[in-house]
């Protein structure tokens, strides 16, 4: 389906299809409220969990997806209830620093190859295979942006006190979101493992995570298509201008950041910011245009 790209144009493709189901992971937490950087150590679970089962036994590739997912997803599920205990910044820390133990404990470990890493990682996934998932992850989202859940995660990030005035189980919707992120980042480094064919604990870093974040910052939180457009137009701009992995890219992000920030503080995907948009035009449209007389008619009214 994908054979007439040439091969680096693929990788590329592959590459940006991944970290869409990582924005996917974040932009999960983030609609409740929840500022989780802990994506990339759920990512490196997943990774490691796929490349040992495959590298070490001979079960099928669909094994090891599947135990890459439900692994992280259990351990988030197991973390979670410490970690939203806490508030706002400190959430943020303490699943930063969830994330750094995870990447250091496979650092220091021998059965995971230490800071080596694992090579040797047979290539089982496809670009296809990539754009199935996406599709199912999609759909998934949409039915949940729809339900009762999908209302109940909105209320919860607006007002958590409203909320559960409202009869709304904070605690619950947060640990449900914080659960399944951490399984669908699990998810994305089980992919990626099978696309590189090699995986090392630096891979699973801040910058990253930096990346992922202003998607979904920039996105917003109005629908879940909105980070996920500005994760595609972003990766073609890098792309096309060859800044990735610069130090341009850092500045260009950075700028891109502020200005969306002040512009729309809730993201491209808020509705109230293309409202307030419309309401302008049409009070320029409607607005009566200056009375201009001719100078001529002017001196023959006096």
């Amino acid at each position: 389906m994908f054979e007439w790209l040439e091969p680096l144009q693929l990788f590329r493709l592959d590459t940006a299809l991944i970290l869409t189901l990582l924005v996917i992971s974040v932009h999960v937490t983030f609609r409740v409220g929840i500022m989780s950087l802990a994506p990339m150590g759920f990512a490196a679970v997943g990774g490691y969990t796929a490349a040992l089962i495959a590298t070490k036994s001979e079960l099928p590739f669909a094994i090891g997806l599947l135990a890459a997912t439900v692994l992280a997803g259990a351990i988030g599920a197991l973390f979670a209830p410490p970690v939203l205990r806490l508030r706002g910044i400190y959430m943020a820390l303490g699943s930063l620093a969830l994330a750094q133990a995870i990447v250091v404990l496979i650092r220091i470990s021998d059965y995971t190859n230490g800071p080596n890493g694992i090579a040797g990682i047979p290539i089982e996934v496809r670009t296809e295979h990539l754009v199935v998932t996406l599709l199912v992850a999609f759909v998934l989202l949409e039915l949940s942006h729809r339900s009762h859940f999908g209302r109940a995660a909105k209320a919860v990030r607006l007002d958590e006190r409203t909320a559960e005035g409202m009869g709304v189980n904070v605690f619950r919707v947060r640990f449900m979101s914080f659960t399944a992120a951490a399984a669908i980042a699990g998810c994305a480094g089980a992919l990626e493992a099978h696309r590189t064919t090699v995986i090392s604990p630096d891979q699973y870093g801040f910058a990253t995570l930096v990346i992922v974040f202003t998607y979904v910052l920039v996105g917003g939180n109005g629908h879940w298509a909105g980070p996920i457009l500005v994760t595609w137009g972003l990766t073609v701009l890098r792309d096309s201008l060859h800044f990735a992995g610069s130090n341009w890219e850092d500045v260009i992000y950075g700028v891109l950041l502020v200005v969306i920030l002040l512009v729309a503080p809730n993201g491209l995907s808020d509705r109230s910011l293309y409202r307030g948009l419309r309401r302008r035009l049409r009070g320029r449209q409607d607005r009566p245009a200056p009375d201009v007389q001719d100078p001529a008619e002017k001196v023959a009214s006096r």
